[in-house]
């Protein structure tokens, strides 16, 4: 992880994603609370909103939760 960020890679297509810090954030808190594995929409819309107090339709956290179905971790 980087102070401000991270960076992601998938290495089942070889693709580097840039997480802004609160991306990074968000994705820590999924993976934490799931032990690693993939999550429903339903489990990551209750996290972002009970655990980091996001709202899960808020622009911002659309494209966090495509780009998170898109590597697989969101089932």
């Amino acid at each position: 992880m980087m102070d401000d960020g991270g960076v992601l890679f998938d290495k089942t297509t070889w693709k580097t994603h840039i997480l802004t810090a609160s991306a990074a954030l968000v994705y820590e808190t999924l993976i934490e609370s799931n032990s690693g594995q993939a999550a429903s929409k339903e489990e990551i819309y209750r996290i972002l909103q009970n655990q980091l107090q996001l709202n899960p339709s808020a622009p911002e956290a659309t494209r966090l939760l495509a780009m998170l179905n898109m590597l697989g971790i969101v089932r």
